[in-house]
């Protein structure tokens, strides 16, 4: 009897273990779609986001995601214009060289003022002159107090060339253009209203102030109507003079011309073999002005001055 019962309690267990394997695994399927397990989760993350650590291709740099979102601002390109003028041509005279990088350096938008000269030959004349950009140099600050407010206009631009005159071949004792720097700071002058023109391109040469002289003094025209008229007749070259520009050239003109009357006038007194000059009369400074003087006051009438002949004791007057 007390067999008979074993068994069938070791046949009630190991159905009961039977039964509990089989629940098992369906709610393990269950567990697993309502809360997948953990490794699953981390697998499907690798999956959407990127790797951090993965190396990106050569030549481009992890950007930041603020960066990303606020793109910087691109630097002007001011190589569009402010060219190097050319360096392949030859000229006869500095001066011819002159005009023609003034011209060129015009188109550009900037221009080139003369820095410094040197090499001088037997006769006097200068082989060499070292140009720059119109806004080389250091900015300078007025401590002026006056009412005119104004500003400079210096960059700072790097800008450098220099105009040589070789003996040597290829150059046969002409002039040319070595750049020594390229590179500006600054943007192009394109000629817009309300920018500041450089003094290079309001400059009157002698074409212009012939003409000036000629509608000042024969035609009468006024400030105005020169200023129109030399943008007018001479096409671009003084488009931008202004009218005290104008002014100005003619007030120079005006000096020349009654200094060399003056030293006219004032050497025809003069012999033909002074070594001297003589200052016209306009300018000589003023006479000084009289200075009242204190004079001494009379001696009285008994009073006689000892005269030092008696005093001396010495016989001859001679030195």
């Amino acid at each position: 009897m007390v067999t008979n019962q074993q068994n069938m309690h070791m046949h009630q267990m190991q159905q009961m273990q039977h039964n509990t394997l089989q629940v098992q695994p369906q709610q393990v399927q269950i567990q697993h779609q309502i809360h997948p397990p953990q490794q699953a989760q981390q697998q499907e993350q690798h999956q959407h986001v990127p790797p951090q650590n993965q190396q990106q291709p050569q030549g481009q740099q992890q950007i930041p995601q603020q960066q990303q979102q606020q793109p910087q601002a691109e630097r002007p390109n001011f190589q569009m214009a402010l060219q190097p003028p050319p360096q392949d041509r030859l000229y006869p005279t500095f001066d011819a060289l002159q005009t023609d990088l003034k011209a060129f350096t015009r188109s550009q938008g900037y221009a080139c003022v003369i820095v410094s000269s040197l090499n001088r030959d037997t006769e006097g004349n200068y082989r060499r002159y070292n140009l720059c950009c119109s806004k080389g140099g250091k900015n300078y600050t007025s401590h002026s107090k006056g009412i005119r407010n104004t500003r400079s206009t210096k960059t700072g631009c790097p800008m450098r060339l220099k105009a040589v005159q070789e003996k040597a071949w290829p150059y046969n004792d002409k002039w040319h253009i070595v750049v020594q720097c390229a590179e500006h700071n600054h943007e192009p002058f394109m000629g817009e209203p309300g920018a500041n023109v450089p003094a290079q391109f309001r400059k009157i040469e002698a074409d212009g102030q012939r003409w000036l002289m000629i509608m000042h003094r024969e035609a009468q025209c006024s400030l105005r109507q020169l200023t129109i008229g030399i943008r007018i007749s001479f096409g671009d070259k003084y488009q931008y003079v202004k009218k005290s520009d104008v002014r100005n050239m003619l007030a120079k003109i005006k000096r020349e011309e009654e200094r060399k009357a003056a030293a006219a006038a004032v050497m025809q007194g003069v012999p033909a073999d002074a070594t001297y000059t003589i200052i016209p009369q306009s300018h000589l400074p003023p006479p000084p002005a009289p200075v009242q003087v204190e004079q001494m006051p009379s001696l009285p009438a008994g009073m006689q001055v000892p005269d030092p002949d008696l005093e001396s004791d010495d016989e001859d007057d001679d030195l």
